[in-house]
């Protein structure tokens, strides 16, 4: 199932129109954002707006499907549940 105008648009304007990883904009990018999925589709993440972020081509591919992240309350690397 691909994700719809609307919901696109949902993310970018909830974004501010950011890479929601590196914060660069997306009116300057040389290369068209995407949505990616916060939970990668492969690993059993869906399409709501919750699991999606708005990301330059360069942080979406780097990302590919890992989701480790640093806790920076505990200083510690998290993965979910």
């Amino acid at each position: 199932m691909t994700i719809d105008d609307t919901i696109r648009q949902m993310v970018r304007q909830r974004a501010n129109f950011l890479c929601e990883y590196c914060h660069s904009p997306e009116r300057i990018a040389t290369n068209r954002f995407t949505v990616d999925h916060i939970i990668p589709k492969s690993l059993g993440g869906s399409n709501d707006s919750d699991n999606l972020a708005k990301a330059s081509r360069r942080c979406n591919e780097r990302r590919y499907n890992f989701v480790a992240g640093f806790d920076r309350e505990t200083q510690t690397v998290v993965t979910p549940d």
